[in-house]
């Protein structure tokens, strides 16, 4: 029995795989914005709001079975928090080079276009940001200093969900969200009392694909 179910197994990735073949790979580029905010695990805080995020990046979608794609992407995401202690506001922005990673699955709608899910993880280096720090009668900014001695860890990585819909005349419109896995907060923050900080972002994007 077990012979059996592997033999139906191979047969239907078989099909699957040929099936995939004679679809073409993909490309787009996406263009977007959305809200980012930090989860924070720190006791003294008052408040911790979101931030508004852009977002760019190129799309590359391999066929590898019936429905489903691989897809890939590389661009730059904006992510931080405002956060609130007594009479201080500090805003973090930081921007990361990410790469995406999904499973897609299509569902095609007659003469409007198809729906697409999918689901994967996400891999994100910190290249740039800054810190403003707002009081009552000052407000000040510094670069962001990444490494675990400075202000934040460089590398992300977490979960990535997409969904959306790829019309026939190949706009395209998705919904994203990262939720990081990765705690970021440096040694100096956890010694100030900040035991966790791990990003997350919901987007919107337009986009094109060819």
């Amino acid at each position: 029995m077990k012979r059996l179910i592997n033999i139906i197994a191979i047969i239907f990735l078989v099909q699957g795989l040929a099936h995939a073949q004679k679809r073409k790979i993909e490309y787009g580029f996406r263009i977007g914005g959305g809200l980012a905010i930090q989860s924070i695990d720190n006791n003294n805080i008052l408040s911790n709001n979101s931030i508004r995020a852009f977002n760019a990046n190129i799309v590359v979608s391999f066929p590898i079975l019936k429905y489903y794609y691989l897809r890939t992407s590389l661009g730059i995401a904006n992510k931080g928090t405002v956060i609130t202690e007594d009479a201080l506001t500090t805003t973090n922005k930081i921007m990361y080079y990410e790469l995406p990673v999904n499973i897609m699955r299509k569902y095609s709608i007659p003469t409007l276009g198809k729906i697409i899910a999918g689901v994967g993880g996400y891999f994100a280096m910190g290249d740039r940001g800054t810190l403003t720090y707002e009081t009552p009668n000052s407000s000040t900014s510094n670069y962001v200093s990444f490494g675990n001695d400075n202000d934040f860890l460089k590398y992300d990585a977490g979960i990535n969900l997409i969904t959306g819909l790829e019309l026939n005349n190949h706009l395209t419109f998705n919904l994203g969200y990262d939720l990081g896995l990765v705690n970021i907060a440096s040694q100096p923050l956890k010694d100030s009392g900040y035991k966790s900080i791990y990003n997350r972002q919901f987007s919107i994007t337009l986009g094109l694909s060819f």
